[in-house]
């Protein structure tokens, strides 16, 4: 009785021991998207200081059909709209514009063997979040999708084909945006129509803690759906 006894105790102890550790775990989880978009954003500001273009994150854009769609990062350019996700992932990743999901494969864990995960097409991903984004603005300028992984990442095989897609490291999102605005030779906004999209674009980043909850839900849904 005693060592039965002893030996739940034990297991008791333990188990609150871990607590901290799991809820550390579970928040890194939480903070890793957002570190990805940071990085991103803190290699873009150089836009906004030369006044060429305004910043926005998390931009919870209505859906058409009801609902929202969130945008990681909008750079607002005289030679267009760049729409970016951020995908912080590490390991090796595998993808093609054509299919529906992408894989992610890690080295060995724990449990000793290669571990593959699959994750929805970004591209797929992104091309979703500009609809709905440009269903919402008056104007009609030129739209690059900007897929962005982690450095930690390695591209073991992405093929993609269209002229307005990119995938890179992050290290590399600056001077990505830089060549195509060289290559861009109109200026498709002025910069009181930036400001004005800025402005109106603004009111979707004041989305409430319950839409936020709710979008996150569904996110988690879709992903389950894989």
């Amino acid at each position: 009785m005693e060592i039965a006894f002893l030996t739940a105790l034990l297991a008791f102890v333990g188990l609150i021991a871990l607590f901290p550790f799991l809820g550390f775990r579970k928040s890194a989880l939480l903070d890793k998207g957002a570190i990805g978009e940071q990085r991103i954003h803190k290699r873009l500001t150089h836009f906004e200081k030369k006044g060429r273009g305004r910043l926005l994150s998390n931009i919870y854009v209505p859906r058409i059909g009801g609902g929202t769609t969130e945008i990681d990062l909008l750079l607002m350019h005289p030679k267009g709209l760049f729409v970016f996700e951020s995908k912080n992932y590490s390991g090796w990743i595998f993808g093609n514009e054509a299919h529906k999901n992408w894989t992610q494969t890690l080295p060995k864990g724990w449990h000793g063997g290669v571990h593959k995960e699959r994750f929805y097409n970004p591209i797929l991903q992104n091309a979703s979040h500009i609809e709905h984004l440009m269903y919402r603005i008056e104007k009609d300028p030129p739209v690059w999708s900007i897929i962005v992984f982690s450095d930690q990442c390695e591209f073991k095989d992405i093929t993609v084909r269209s002229k307005n897609v990119r995938v890179v490291h992050c290290q590399n999102v600056s001077s990505t945006v830089e060549k195509i605005c060289n290559e861009t030779q109109i200026d498709y906004l002025t910069e009181e129509e930036i400001a004005n999209l800025y402005n109106h674009l603004l009111t979707y980043t004041n989305a409430s803690e319950e839409e936020k909850k709710h979008h996150a839900q569904k996110a988690l849904e879709a992903k389950r759906r894989i």
